[in-house]
């Protein structure tokens, strides 16, 4: 999680300067990040009635608003121009950025495995899940983070000059990142991509799951790269210009990756049947409206349960409570 301080407090991110075009590309794709997390943010904390992963939503939005934040202001105060930047600027942004990343990997494992928990075991899910699951959760996680932080900052930097230490607790956090939240993460996301595979051509699966599904492969494939720079090739005795080449492509992904979510929520909130431009707030809801399980899901665990019984499953059957709130079952 948070100590990919360790690798880069003393790496060659703060010794050389970005290419001009790098800075460039990382800014522009920042600034639009900042406007599509920033959208996200303000919807979710004013505009729309929360659930459960509109809570986990709004704090990985948080993260990657954060992450971007630093990313592009470290980059451009770190150009010629503006002169030398202040070492305690450089390192606050530092850490800013490496809480943000990591936060927002644990939030992903987090979200794909409590979806994955209420599709495999749905009604004990729903009557063991504690109420307030989702905030507290974000709250450890957030608190984890920084607490592993402060522990990167003294081991790294504090105590910098002798780097067993420090190699000790990056290669605690690349098993934690790559041996437990990323494999969490596939494992439950090829679960959900085998429960939307199995659901009747009929029936669209929920958009959550799409939203998931997309986001962890958006993730493992723009995101995890810049991991493996901060804990991996740091340590490796090769030249410094695949290191760099590597670090640049690498930072560029990451903010494509942490820009690309809003679009996301909002492509797959949209309805390709309406003509008329919906508002932003109408297709946040749509994509994260989803409950722990959605009205099909519960017409299908109620079939399931009375064929178990009867040996035949009456599908026509609704579920009390499901009716009053959405109406006739309808696919998500």
């Amino acid at each position: 999680m948070m100590v990919t301080i360790a690798a880069t407090t003393n790496s060659t991110e703060g010794e050389n300067v970005t290419p001009l075009g790098i800075v460039a590309i990382i800014v522009l794709l920042c600034l639009c990040g900042l406007a599509g997390n920033g959208t996200i943010i303000w919807l979710l904390r004013f505009g729309i009635k929360k659930n459960p992963y509109s809570i986990y939503i709004l704090n990985l939005a948080i993260a990657d608003f954060l992450f971007l934040f630093c990313m592009a202001l470290s980059h451009v105060l770190n150009r010629p121009e503006f002169g030398p930047l202040s070492q305690t600027i450089s390192e606050a942004f530092k850490r800013i950025r490496y809480l943000a990343y990591t936060l927002g990997l644990s939030l992903l494992a987090t979200i794909s495995t409590q979806r994955c928990l209420s599709v495999l075991f749905p009604i004990w899910y729903r009557c063991h899940r504690p109420q307030h699951l989702s905030p507290l959760v974000c709250a450890v996680l957030w608190l984890l983070a920084i607490l592993e932080n402060l522990v990167a900052i003294c081991f790294c930097v504090i105590q910098k000059e002798n780097k067993n230490p420090c190699q000790k607790v990056d290669l605690f956090y690349v098993v934690m990142i790559f041996g437990v939240f990323t494999p969490a993460m596939c494992i439950s996301g090829l679960i959900l991509f085998i429960k939307v595979r199995r659901i009747s051509p009929k029936r669209r699966p929920a958009r959550l799951y799409t939203i998931i599904l997309v986001t962890i492969l958006v993730f493992l494939i723009c995101a995890l790269p810049l991991a493996i720079h901060w804990f991996i090739l740091y340590w490796l005795k090769m030249s410094e210009r695949p290191k760099m080449i590597f670090f640049d492509v690498a930072k560029i992904f990451s903010c494509v990756n942490s820009t690309a979510n809003p679009i996301i929520y909002f492509m797959v909130g949209s309805q390709r049947d309406k003509r008329v431009q919906e508002p932003l707030r109408v297709r946040l809801v749509r994509a994260l409206g989803d409950e722990e399980t959605s009205p099909t899901e519960m017409v299908e665990l109620r079939s399931d349960h009375h064929g178990a019984q009867d040996g035949h499953g009456d599908t026509n059957e609704k579920l009390p409570g499901v009716t009053a709130r959405y109406g006739d079952p309808q696919p998500i």
